[in-house]
């Protein structure tokens, strides 16, 4: 999700104070999340290591080739041959990358393939305002992939025009999973309309995850009538046979703020990130869907190379997917205006590194954490 643009200035006198308010509660819906990092940023990072990403990740999302992501929001592992790991992600700005990743060297090699769109597909895509896709995720059951978009066609005529287009699509390729290179056909799936309840535009499901079973949609956030972000969302848990609601789970005792990404280990185990306070957690739930358990760990964000340098506020996780060995990956939709690392830190980069913060270049983590099955 980006902020929202600020609206124009008015000419008209009488409306100033109109204005100046708009424009405070634009700056704290802005800036909350920021703030909220700066918060915890302090708490924690005094007293705990926190996460520390594996196998020699994280690296940055750029192949020798110069091909890189931008905006990354979601990604959803796709399968592994002969050392190489291969992802699908998608970016704010509406593109869909194939991400092959060669773990038999250090570090970790990218190698990045832009997925084409079908006339049918850059069709639909043509009539969103932009089309900001929020998270991904492989259906290796039906070899079918589901993409969340947010809505963002916000008009005073209709404000709620938006809610038109939000929403989950299901999405066929060609070829196989591990090489195909283009999107087919695409499909709104229908919802409950209450999992749209708080959805805003550019506020909608920035996490989505899959059983055979279940669809899981983690709301963003749940803001209030201000438009500023809160201590809490929402999960929806749908039934996918039926497409009727199971389950709907404020996360304020969770103390889970956002959902940014989410991973269904299986029925009952949810693995999410909370962007907000750079913490994974994960949930488990007895059979009627009632949480029995929720396990927070912060997660170091140092970037690649450098150890001792995890405090950057731009870097922000909104991401989460698992292989077939429990390892866990995050990739980052970096916060432009403050991707950047102090004074001292730059004094400790190489030129690469330091274009590679000027570019907005995401970065790939790869944690460990045994999850009860």
């Amino acid at each position: 999700m980006n902020p929202p643009a600020l609206i124009g200035v008015y000419h008209n006198c009488d409306n100033i104070f109109l204005y100046q308010t708009t424009l405070v509660k634009e700056l704290i819906r802005i800036f909350g999340p920021l703030i909220a990092i700066i918060v915890f940023l302090n708490v924690y990072h005094e007293s705990s290591e926190g996460m520390l990403s594996v196998g020699n990740y994280p690296i940055w999302m750029k192949d020798a080739s110069g091909n890189r992501t931008d905006q990354t929001s979601g990604m959803t592992y796709a399968g592994s041959e002969n050392g190489y790991k291969t992802f699908v992600a998608c970016d704010d700005i509406g593109k869909i990358n194939r991400i092959r990743v060669n773990e038999n060297v250090n570090p970790p090699a990218l190698e990045i393939t832009e997925i084409k769109y079908s006339a049918e597909v850059q069709t639909l895509f043509d009539k969103f305002k932009k089309v900001d896709m929020e998270d991904i995720y492989y259906d290796s059951a039906n070899s079918k992939i589901y993409l969340s978009i947010e809505g963002h066609e916000y008009s005073s005529y209709d404000p709620e025009i938006y809610k038109n287009k939000e929403g989950v699509y299901e999405l066929t390729y060609n070829k196989d999973i591990l090489t195909f290179d283009s999107v087919l056909t695409i499909r709104r799936l229908k919802l409950p309309k209450e999992v749209y309840r708080y959805t805003f535009d550019n506020v909608s499901f920035a996490g989505i995850a899959l059983t055979e079973k279940y669809l899981y949609l983690g709301l963003e956030n749940l803001q209030d009538s201000a438009d500023t972000f809160t201590d809490s969302t929402m999960i929806y848990i749908i039934d996918r046979k039926t497409k009727e609601l199971v389950k709907t789970i404020n996360t304020r005792e969770e103390k889970i703020s956002t959902i940014c990404g989410l991973y269904a280990v299986d029925d009952y185990n949810l693995i999410g990130v909370d962007r907000n306070t750079r913490r994974m957690f994960y949930i488990t739930f007895d059979e009627e869907f009632n949480i029995i358990n929720t396990d927070l760990e912060e997660m170091d964000l140092m970037i690649p190379g450098h150890k001792d340098i995890n405090k950057i506020l731009g870097i922000a996780v909104e991401s989460v997917t698992m292989d077939e060995d429990g390892n866990i990956y995050c990739s980052t939709d970096p916060w432009k205006d403050f991707y950047k690392p102090d004074l001292t830190e730059r004094k400790r980069l190489s030129q690469e590194e330091l274009n590679n913060f000027l570019e907005n270049v995401p970065i790939m983590y790869k944690f460990k954490k045994a999850v009860k099955k």
